[in-house]
């Protein structure tokens, strides 16, 4: 998504209206209190078109009663609904890859220049919420560089020494296995990660890459991942400097899936970001963090607890969409039910 003069408007208007803290919104105690664990829960956001500029703000006032939704094309029940304040408080990872000296564009380095600019978006994270830093490289190494925590100083500290010396030795295929190494080892650092301002729910991981997508690779090895967000129940945002000219999908069917993390974002409900305009990143982040905290959720019990992908649709209902027309949910698109261990 090519961030134009139109977007800026409903990105800065959207974050104003959208990114308080969660701790300033007043919970729900009975939506907390549902048996989530128990479910399946399907994150997304409903976008509806503003009248006037035509740019997409976030709506917030749908209910459980405004949605449908499918699994493998068959409706299913809806059996706990959490929005806002009531959804599961997050854990964002920073996710950059290392100097490989690639164009800057390409990879994370053109996030360095203006790492002390996003500072203050970064500093609108709720203060049940996490920050993380991981990192890949495509030499096969990986890490956490940060555990969640609230220092978004050290946040951004991590991050740059990762930008900093080269990495030699690059190799697509070690690097695809660097990238699921590191998002396994994220999603288990969010799973240990200790509650922060009275969380009293499991965090959801949020993996934001900063980083160009321009590296491809088999689609089986992409569909690994994949696989790894969806067990997660995690959601992928990017922000990136190189605009895409074509649809992903029509890779992953030709057996090989470029610009990957486009595809991940699309798969879990979150949303890729181009802009060449520097000065667009904090107002970027702002929107992702207020999608984040005007979320809904979803929970449901799968027929089958099969652990095989399914395929997702959220859809509202007829009478919401009179009362709420242009909108649009964005929701993840494929789920892995599992048995509980």
């Amino acid at each position: 998504m090519k961030l134009n003069s139109q977007v800026l408007f409903f990105v800065f208007t959207s974050s104003l209206a959208c990114s308080l803290p969660m701790a300033a919104q007043a919970p729900n105690p009975a939506a907390a209190a549902q048996p989530q664990a128990t479910l399946t829960l399907v994150d997304g956001v409903a976008e509806q078109e503003d009248p006037s500029t035509h740019a997409p703000v976030l709506l917030t006032q749908l209910k459980k009663e405004d949605f449908r939704l499918f699994d493998n094309r068959k409706e299913v029940a809806i059996q706990s609904f959490s929005a806002g304040a009531d959804a599961r408080p997050i854990a964002l990872w920073l996710i950059v890859q290392c100097n490989t000296g690639i164009p800057a564009d390409f990879g994370s380095l053109f996030i360095k220049g203006s790492l002390q600019d996003i500072k203050p978006s970064l500093q609108h994270l709720g203060q049940q919420d996490l920050l993380g830093v991981a990192h890949w490289c495509d030499d096969g190494q990986a890490r956490i560089d940060m555990a969640p925590g609230t220092d978004v100083d050290a946040a951004l500290s991590a991050v740059d020494q990762v930008l900093g010396p080269k990495v030699a030795n690059a190799n697509d295929r070690a690097g695809m296995q660097a990238m699921l190494h590191m998002v396994n080892m994220a999603v288990e650092s969010t799973k240990n990660a200790k509650p922060s301002g009275g969380a009293t729910q499991p965090y959801m991981p949020v993996f934001l890459f900063l980083n160009g997508d321009q590296g491809g690779t088999d689609s089986r090895e992409a569909n690994t991942i994949i696989e790894a967000l969806m067990e997660s129940s995690g959601m992928v945002y990017g922000l990136g400097e190189v605009e895409l000219h074509h649809d992903v999908l029509e890779d992953v069917g030709s057996g090989q899936t470029y610009n990957q993390v486009h595809y991940y974002c699309r798969t879990t409900g979150g949303q890729f970001y181009s802009t060449t305009q520097t000065n667009l990143f904090p107002p970027t982040i702002d929107y992702i963090i207020s999608q984040l905290h005007a979320r809904y959720t979803l929970g449901y019990q799968p027929a089958k607890m099969d652990g095989k992908p399914h395929e997702l649709r959220v859809e509202l209902t007829k009478e919401a969409q009179s009362r709420f027309p242009k909108t649009t949910p964005r929701f993840r698109i494929e789920c892995i039910p599992k048995p509980a261990k």
